[in-house]
């Protein structure tokens, strides 16, 4: 169904109605945020098959961010591609559309976003290089703020329902300005299959009771998708996966837990299973320590990882000077170092992202925090841009230049916090991962370690550049899953949790409620004794429980996927799973779908060009030239190009 829309021909949103603000603050700020019913009763009613056009059709499967965000570039580029030729918008999914499953506003208020909401837009601006218009519009922290639609905690971060209302609020925009010819229909069900592949007469099928949709182009847009797992006989295992309220509320007061995994999802279980059973945190005084006060409905969580310590905090500031533009790897670079005989990823690739980054961390200390070197920026990076390559004249420079050796930037000591910890005694441990904490929550909290968020900015320029070759089909099977392990250390770096919860981990840490279990911990599940056990290499202990926690998103697994869709498409053969060459040069499954210029390829190797492969959310930021949005624009833009060619006099 679609709503008003303005006369055809016309942009979605004017620039007048988007700075609109009511003097009564009775509507919200942005003309695109209209308060409209998230569910009319025609969308809850049961799909019969549509006797629509299928070559007049597109069929988005998932309707979160990704989804919406389409549906957005859809509307935008429709007036110059389609003009008043009409055409349908099959949105499905379960939940609610534009915030989807994972943003879904009934989940806890203790689950935070961990990006800052003003960072935060589902509006490409001007910043974004695309072929179609750009309408800017609000952050979630300035809709927030206008709207009073929820706080926002440690200063920076909104909750997750909240992200959630705005993420609804901006489908509900999009929906009412849609231009007249173009048809949205939302249905609240699965796919579960597509029938008649590649004909005229392609539709795709909804889980029972629902029929089926006819849409001659497909996008798939469900974002992380679960994976089916197996429990050992006599065992509790929750995940992987979200942290999931109900999974947790299985686990029993005081009962221990090993826990696999100390990333987001690790963070967010915590708060459910701590202070949403009623703990409290409290700020001592006079050191201004954080306590935790617990509730006595606490399990006992025994938590390690591969590194043995969460990522790194999210940063409390800014740059306080630009960040350079990319000097040793352009995408430029990156397609010449492609064409070299013998290409070796780590060679060709990751060492001149080092340089990247190395020169991104000084180019921040030396323009902003002069006091702290011995020379001035020109000299140094003259000097600098000679020794590359030449590891100890480099190290030499630095030490003659950068005189506290805390200020070097060593990527080894960064990404590997404890590898120099030798003691095996467990309670050492506990006190050298709580110092590292501290330590972090330090360093992204006073302004002048800003190196360390210029490496950051320096590593979302690496990792774009590689994901659009990528997404070209540029980057062969065998680089794109090495960088993907090596770009691993991005997430480390840059995708933790806000400073806040770091604290409440080692308050946490120090009420015995949490205990680390080392670097490189395993799990092991016994089930005659019906227990998992954890133990690290490096600690003198092993922890055993009933219940394991894998508190962690699932790698991709094609094979193993949860998703009915993708699970009946790969055993017809319409898709499948990419491969990558092995220490012995066979070919092995990575469980990612195989994909060639964002199409899906089929079993025989075939792309099916009416289909489009959206990857899962990675929220854009403001003032930004976002991946995002470039691929939704490219993906909105194909389609309606397709619909385009089909005969004028096509039945709707």
């Amino acid at each position: 169904m679609s709503g008003p829309a303005p006369h055809k021909g016309s942009a979605p949103f004017s620039a007048a109605a988007l700075n609109t603000l009511a003097a009564a603050r009775a509507v919200t700020p942005h003309a695109l945020f209209r308060p409209t019913r998230l569910v009319h009763p025609a969308e809850k009613r049961t799909m019969k098959e549509d006797r629509g056009d299928p070559s007049a059709a597109v069929c988005v499967i998932g309707a979160g961010p990704r989804g919406t965000s389409i549906l957005e570039r859809i509307a935008a580029n429709a007036p110059e591609i389609l003009g008043d030729r009409e055409f349908a918008i099959h949105l499905v999914d379960p939940f609610p559309p534009g915030s989807g499953r994972t943003w879904r506003t009934s989940q806890s208020e203790l689950l935070w976003m961990n990006s800052a909401a003003e960072q935060v837009t589902m509006f490409p601006g001007s910043s974004v290089r695309c072929a179609g218009p750009a309408y800017p519009g609000p952050t979630t922290g300035g809709w927030l703020a206008e709207t009073g639609r929820g706080p926002l905690h440690d200063g920076h971060y909104a909750s997750r329902p909240a992200q959630g209302r705005y993420l609804q609020e901006f489908f509900h925009g999009v929906r009412t300005h849609m231009a007249p010819n173009l048809r949205l229909h939302l249905h609240r069900a699965t796919a579960v299959d597509v029938r008649h592949t590649g004909t005229d007469r392609q539709c795709v099928v909804l889980d029972s009771g629902h029929g089926a949709v006819p849409a001659a182009q497909l996008v798939l847009a469900q974002g992380h998708t679960d994976v089916v797992t197996d429990t050992p006989r006599g065992l509790t295992r929750i995940g992987p996966g979200r942290a999931d309220e109900d999974g947790l509320d299985r686990i029993p007061t005081g009962a221990p837990v090993v826990v696999r995994g100390l990333g987001l999802v690790f963070v967010d279980c915590l708060l459910l299973l701590t202070e949403g059973r009623g703990g409290r945190f409290t700020r001592s005084r006079p050191d201004g320590r954080l306590r935790y006060l617990p509730s006595g409905r606490e399990p006992v969580l025994y938590a390690g990882s591969r590194r043995g310590v969460p990522p790194y905090p999210k940063p409390a500031y800014t740059l306080n000077s630009p960040c350079p533009p990319p000097r040793h790897l352009t995408p430029e670079m990156c397609r010449a170092r492609l064409r070299r005989p013998g290409f070796d990823f780590d060679r060709d690739l990751w060492a001149p992202a080092l340089q990247e980054l190395s020169w991104a961390y000084y180019h921040e200390l030396f323009t902003a925090h002069p006091g702290r070197t011995r020379m001035d920026w020109t000299s140094f990076a003259a000097q600098y841009e000679r020794f590359a390559g030449d590891d100890d004249r480099a190290a030499k420079l630095v030490r003659a230049a950068v005189p506290d050796p805390d200020d070097h930037f060593d990527p080894e000591q960064l990404t590997a916090p404890l590898a120099g910890h030798n003691s095996p005694d467990p309670l050492a441990l506990q006190r050298r991962v709580r110092a590292h904490l501290r330590d972090s929550v330090r360093r992204r909290r006073e302004p002048r370690h800003s190196a360390h968020v210029a490496v950051i900015r320096a590593l979302g320029a690496v990792g774009g550049a590689l994901g659009d070759l990528y997404n070209a089909g540029e980057l062969p099977p065998a680089a794109a899953a090495v960088a993907l392990r090596r770009f691993s250390v991005g997430a480390f770096l840059s995708s933790g949790p806000p400073p806040l919860r770091m604290e409440q981990l080692i308050a946490l840490s120090e009420a015995g409620v949490v205990t680390f279990t080392g670097p490189g911990t395993t799990v092991t599940a016994d089930e005659d004794a019906a227990l998992f056990r954890a133990a690290s290499p490096h600690v003198r202990a092993t922890y055993t429980a009933r219940i394991l926690l894998d508190a962690h998103l699932p790698e991709p697994d094609l094979a193993r996927t949860a998703d009915p869709l993708l699970r009946r498409l790969l055993a017809a053969g319409h898709i499948s799973e990419e491969t990558a060459p092995d220490a012995t040069g066979s070919p092995r499954p990575t469980g990612a779908l195989r994909v060639r210029d964002g199409h899906p390829l089929d079993a025989a190797g075939h792309a099916h060009d009416s289909w489009y492969v959206a990857g899962p959310e990675q929220f854009p930021h403001a003032g930004t030239d976002a991946g995002f949005f470039r691929r939704n624009d490219e993906i909105a833009r194909a389609i309606l190009r397709r619909a385009a060619e089909r005969p004028a006099d096509a039945l709707w």
